[in-house]
């Protein structure tokens, strides 16, 4: 919902809605497994194109060209790049987090006939 009201993000609400942007992006990276920078990275440009859609829809009566709605999403992934760099860096520093606080899974024993450690 934050994406949808880009063009009211002036002085403190802006600096709230960037700080909401990087938290999601960091709870992105702590979740993810591997690659915590990319899934910071794709927090947001997943949000900017859903939240292209939800804005494109009411529109979608009038002008029913999707290469109209593409252009909406390539203009809107593009105004958010800087935003998804720094998601990129808040999903690494998630993805830190979580090697520091979540101790690493240890791989089964797969060899027949050893036993399984618990």
């Amino acid at each position: 919902m934050v994406l949808l009201r880009v063009d009211q993000w002036l002085g403190a609400a802006a600096l709230l809605a960037i700080g909401y942007l990087f938290l999601s992006s960091a709870g992105a990276g702590f979740f993810a497994a591997r690659r915590s920078a990319l899934a910071g990275a794709l927090a947001v440009i997943v949000g900017a194109l859903l939240s292209g859609l939800v804005e494109y829809w009411p529109r979608l009566a009038y002008a029913g060209d999707l290469g109209v709605l593409a252009g909406f999403e390539v203009q809107l992934v593009i105004a958010l790049v800087p935003y998804a760099i720094g998601g990129a860096i808040a999903g690494r520093l998630g993805g830190a987090v979580r090697a520091r606080t979540v101790p690493a899974e240890r791989p089964a024993s797969t060899a027949p006939g050893e036993p399984r450690s618990t």
